[in-house]
């Protein structure tokens, strides 16, 4: 039995190969296979060098690979002494050149990615090499004329030849020497000889060679004798270019044979550079991290999901999943179809892909390198090979057993099954225990009762259970529980006649139903719990959230105020310049002519212009006064206590004395309410202030604190109102107008209702009839 291979197999890694390979920019790295490192050394450059190609790619740079060919086949047979046709020639120069720019590449952004650059070491093309092979050869793929000046004499001879024989054919053809005896006016060719269409009954009249007849018989090709020595010519210094070239392209051949090693040495190393980019595509078109890498033997992921359902667009349920120093086993358990084996099968692909360098589809976490990763996952049943389950199973636990080690990963999905329960589990126990004391880290899934108490009762074990939620499995792993099997349940779940089912129930006991019933009660209550404790955490973490962009927007709003602030200081300072200039003019003018009446006019100037830069004192907000003050006799409620009580004295101080059912005490008038609840007066009543002209000028409508949003979709009149919020309240205002109009209403009602959350609003309402009616809203800042 190949186990490593089945763990492969079982943990779905030709998935997650297959995935790889298309993002692959090299034929010969989308067929080579993805090695598994098993050593914590190799994993970490793996993984450095995928952090810094994503960091090359956030700046838009990529390696470039694109043009790299697999040569494998190509130096084989130059090994073997064969001459290789021009276009493979011109395909291993192409490459020869692509992978000396891959290096040089890399040489340049040595301090932006050495590991990328420690990768590349091995790309070494002989300089020689690349001479010869990256100037023999042109874009097209035909031999460099400038390389080789006796193929550019040649060409040009040939070229010269096949001009002279059209020369003489086209006069023929057009001329009145072979009238009537043209079957056609046209020059072709055949034997790759030039010939003429003549007719079949002039064959003989000694025109030429004749080299084929058309298949009617009515038409032969002749070579006309004017032409026969120079096709001989043409034919002589083509036959002299072919061997030009063959002895060119043996020539590069025997040199690439002389280099095959360097080059095969250097293609491998372009696959690993190729593989790095593959696997940061990956890791990036799944959302996955690099985690944090160490040395004990601990898979510790929050969030996980299991790749290949990511892979196939599965709305995939994370779950946190834990094995270290202090839990080396975690015993999954629940009912079928619940994700107990993608569960383990997480934990399984998540070990493969570190090792292979792939970042992991999870939030955070971290996953140490297991050199040994062994998973029985599935059912090793064989009629020709004489297995029930049972005995697979215990083959696979035979292998197990033998391999366990420190640093082993072994994934055993329903352990010791197919046999008495009894004895499976006491089976069951007993490997886990060896494995465990051999240094493994170990992950099961059972139906096993004895198996979860055994966990419960073993600190080196750890229950987790998948459960059911309104009678469907919910995916999701919940550490420290023990899962039921809900085989009615599922039965009835998947389409089991209901019938059946109700017999199945009617054959356990009575303390068997009641127990089951019981423990499925209380798993129940604590999926409700724990649904609960979720919703609160969340709960907690919007409003944490919400705090958190108040407490920045409240820093915006203070930032653009001391810029205001800062702004009216130097435009104060200006006033107090000028007016200080203007005093000084106005003095001068006394000074020249002191006249009483004149005096009494600059007195005045002077005035003015104290009253110009005179700073305006705030005005002090005014409440509504209270109803009244307290009375003996009076039936009032302590707020704080939530106690009815009598008024037994005047108030005095802030203070007033009360009856409790006969008990006396002194309570603060803040703390109390009249029965029908409006609050207790501090003392008596005084008019409100007369408002001030100011004030009233306040919250008079001007186009400088009105927001008209009239035309615009709700999204934009919500913006445009928050921004003139803000600016209205930087500037001390108190009002806002919101000009909104009537239309249909919808545009009037979502602004009213947002204005009832909005954080600098205290209150909002239509407009009177004398402000302007109800295409206005009038807000209180």
């Amino acid at each position: 039995m190949d186990l490593d291979a089945r763990t492969l197999d079982t943990l779905d890694w030709p998935a997650i190969a297959a995935a790889v390979a298309p993002l692959c920019r090299t034929l010969k790295g989308a067929r080579t296979p993805l090695p598994l490192a098993s050593e914590r050394d190799d994993v970490l450059t793996a993984f450095r060098a995928v952090q810094e190609i994503a960091e090359l790619a956030d700046l838009e740079e990529v390696m470039p690979l694109g043009a790299i060919s697999d040569l494998s086949a190509d130096l084989a047979r130059v090994g073997q002494g064969s001459t290789l046709e021009l276009l493979d020639l011109h395909k291993c120069a192409s490459t020869l050149v692509a992978l000396e720019h891959v290096r040089v590449w890399l040489v340049d952004r040595a301090e932006q990615a050495p590991t990328l650059s420690d990768l590349a070491i091995p790309i070494d093309i002989d300089a020689e090499l690349l001479d010869h092979f990256g100037d023999s050869f042109t874009d097209t793929g035909q031999l460099n004329e400038h390389r080789y000046p006796e193929i550019a004499e040649l060409r040009r001879t040939i070229q010269g030849l096949h001009g002279r024989i059209r020369e003489t054919l086209d006069r023929l053809v057009k001329g009145r020497e072979l009238e009537g005896i043209l079957q056609d006016r046209y020059v072709t060719q055949r034997a790759d000889r030039y010939v003429l269409p003549i007719r079949a009954e002039a064959r003989r009249k000694g025109l030429g060679i004749v080299h084929d007849t058309s298949g009617s018989g009515e038409t032969v090709f002749v070579e006309p004798a004017e032409v026969v020595e120079l096709n001989n010519k043409l034919r002589l210094a083509e036959g002299e270019e072919r061997r030009a070239v063959a002895r060119i392209l043996a020539a590069l051949s025997r040199l690439l044979a002389r280099y095959s090693g360097p080059i095969q040495r250097s293609l491998n190393a372009a696959v690993r550079l190729d593989h790095a980019q593959a696997r940061e595509r990956l890791g990036r078109q799944w959302g996955g991290i690099v985690p944090e890498i160490g040395r004990g033997g601990v898979i510790d992921v929050q969030e996980a999901r299991h790749p290949v359902l990511v892979l196939r667009e599965l709305d995939v349920v994370p779950n946190d999943l834990c094995l270290d120093e202090v839990c080396r086993g975690l015993i999954l358990s629940g009912p079928n179809t619940g994700g107990k084996t993608v569960a383990l099968k997480t934990l399984g692909s998540f070990a493969l892909l570190v090792r292979a360098g792939i970042p992991v589809p999870a939030r955070s976490g971290r996953v140490d390198c297991f050199g040994t990763v062994l998973a029985d996952i599935g059912d090793l049943q064989s009629v020709e090979g004489d297995l029930s389950t049972f005995s697979g199973h215990v083959l696979v636990l035979r292998e197990l057993l033998a391999r366990a080690c420190s640093g082993s990963l072994i994934l055993l999905d329903e352990i010791a099954v197919g046999t008495d329960p009894a004895q499976g589990g006491a089976l069951a126990r007993s490997v886990l225990e060896t494995l465990v004391d051999r240094g493994a880290r170990v992950a099961v899934t059972t139906h096993y009762t004895d198996l979860k108490a055994f966990a419960a009762a073993d600190d080196r074990f750890r229950n987790a259970a998948v459960h059911l939620e309104d009678g469907k499995p919910s995916y999701q792993v919940r550490a420290d529980a023990v899962g039921l099997s809900h085989a009615f349940t599922t039965a009835r779940r998947l389409g089991l006649e209901p019938a059946v089912v109700d017999r199945a129930e009617g054959h356990l006991d009575a303390s068997q139903r009641e127990v089951g019933s019981l423990l499925e009660e209380l798993e129940l209550q604590r999926v409700a719990a724990l649904k609960l404790r979720d919703e609160l955490e969340e709960s907690a973490r919007r409003t944490r959230q919400k705090e958190r962009e108040l407490e920045a927007r409240w820093e915006q709003i203070r930032g653009k105020s001391k810029v205001l602030a800062e702004r009216e200081a130097g435009d104060a300072l200006a006033r107090l310049k000028a007016a200080e200039d203007e005093v000084r003019t106005i003095i001068a003018t006394l000074q020249r002519n002191p006249t009483l009446q004149g005096a009494g006019k600059d007195l005045a100037r002077v005035r003015g212009v104290m009253q110009d830069v005179a700073p305006v004192k705030p005005v002090a907000p005014t409440f509504e006064p209270p109803p009244r003050e307290l009375d003996v006799g009076d039936r009032v409620r302590i707020v704080s206590l939530g106690k009815a009580a009598l008024v037994t004295s005047k108030p005095k101080k802030g203070k007033v004395e009360v009856s409790i059912k006969g008990l006396k005490t002194r309570v603060k008038l803040n703390d109390l309410r009249l029965l029908d609840g409006t609050p207790v007066a501090a003392k008596k009543p005084k008019p409100p202030p007369p408002v001030r002209a100011d004030e009233k000028v306040g919250s008079l409508r001007t186009e400088r604190n009105t927001c008209d949003v009239r035309g615009k979709r709700v999204e934009e009149a919500i913006d445009a109102l928050g921004v003139t919020l803000d600016r209205l309240v930087m500037q001390n205002e108190s009002v806002c107008w919101v000009l909104h109009g009537h239309g249909t209403g919808a545009l009037k009602t979502a602004l009213r209702r947002w204005l009832k959350t909005a954080d600098l609003v205290q209150s909002a309402r239509p407009a009177n009839v004398d402000e302007g009616g109800d295409a206005f809203t009038r807000v209180e800042l």
